[in-house]
């Protein structure tokens, strides 16, 4: 095989939730009388909770503590993964022929391990993966870092160069990029205007040939 692993990013990548987090992070910010701009929703991609309220609370002084922040987004989003994430295209066909194969595959996803877990086995994938990963590991330290992909090569009992790395988002890239990790972007339509040549290559879709012959899938 070409790669001794494929890691996948999940939010975005495996699953729809773009507009669902979309009208979230919307909701959370009106609450504090902000008007969310694209480019401050395209930040909070691939960034930890944590993180992301520190950013929050920090940039527009906000009188909330960090734990009334979390709770709140946290509550906005309860939704999300048990009801409104949808499965992307060519997602399960993927997954099943890297596991028909003997390939070995993980999810590294900015994502709590709580909604990572929730997602497997809403779509019976667990038995599929051989590592879940999230920041919940890495000291809540989100992508761009490469933390989480260090952590999950370290997992997996792999060199960085052995692996393969799935993204949607260019925090993603660059974070699989920065960790010595080959990256293919599979960025949604939402990212049309991103310039994501940091990437190996740029593909329209987990469906899409030139991705399955690039990781091997035959």
């Amino acid at each position: 095989m070409k790669y001794k692993a494929v890691i996948f990013d999940m939010d975005g990548l495996l699953i729809d939730n773009y507009q669902a987090w979309r009208e979230c992070s919307s909701r959370v910010f009106l609450n504090h009388g902000i008007a969310l701009t694209d480019e401050e929703d395209s930040r909070l991609h691939g960034r930890s909770l944590a993180e992301n309220m520190i950013w929050l609370k920090t940039t527009y002084d906000l009188k909330a503590s960090l734990e009334e922040l979390s709770k709140e987004y946290l509550e906005a989003s309860s939704s999300i993964y048990p009801e409104l994430s949808r499965l992307m295209p060519g997602a399960d066909d993927l997954i099943k022929s890297l596991h028909a194969q003997g390939q070995k595959k993980a999810i590294a996803s900015g994502s709590s391990l709580e909604r990572i877990q929730k997602i497997v086995d809403r779509f019976k994938w667990r038995a599929y993966f051989d590592e879940l990963v999230s920041t919940d590991q890495v000291n809540f330290v989100g992508k761009p870092d490469p933390a989480i992909y260090h952590y999950t090569a370290k997992v997996l009992s792999l060199a960085p160069d052995e692996c393969v790395v799935l993204e949607d988002s260019l925090n993603g890239v660059k974070a699989a990029k920065s960790a010595g990790m080959t990256c293919v972007a599979v960025p949604g339509a939402q990212w049309n205007s991103t310039d994501f040549s940091v990437a190996d290559v740029v593909v329209n879709s987990l469906e899409d040939k030139s991705l399955l012959e690039f990781i091997g899938v035959f």
